[in-house]
């Protein structure tokens, strides 16, 4: 392991791969903190983006009680990267209610997953930060 101009290098043995995560801490909008989350999978397994959607997506409700899913569908966009938005909402408390946002996007044989946690209110504003996020990543998801 070394560390040069800040960055963390790391070199694996054979059979091991980097599926880093990376996040990144946003405003405190209402008493929330607000952050993006970045999985990249370096090993795709999914041959479409409904495939990749289908494989992240279809346990994040399980054993949430009242979980209500709101989108659940692919975004791309014209010559863009296949991409996928699914959104949800779920009330872990009484007077709590949490809105949940996953995108999923396939580039150049990787899959990458971001996910960022919201309130009604900031699901449109720091909502709209993440795709700003998402797009200056990877130009041509929105």
């Amino acid at each position: 392991m070394s560390k040069k101009d800040n960055r963390l290098y790391i070199e694996l043995p054979s059979g091991w791969a980097d599926q880093t995560v990376y996040m990144f801490q946003g405003p405190q909008i209402s008493d929330m903190e607000h952050s993006v989350t970045l999985v990249i999978d370096r090993v795709l397994q999914a041959d479409s983006i409904g495939e990749m959607a289908f494989d992240k997506t279809s346990i994040l409700t399980e054993g949430r009680d009242g979980a209500e899913v709101l989108k659940d569908e692919e975004i791309t966009v014209e010559e863009g990267n296949p991409a996928w938005e699914f959104v949800y909402k779920w009330m872990p408390a009484e007077n709590m209610k949490l809105y949940y946002r996953y995108i999923l996007v396939m580039k150049d044989g990787m899959g990458f997953t971001f996910w960022g946690t919201f309130s009604k209110q900031t699901l449109k504003t720091a909502g709209a930060q993440m795709k700003a996020i998402i797009e200056s990543l990877l130009p041509g998801t929105f």
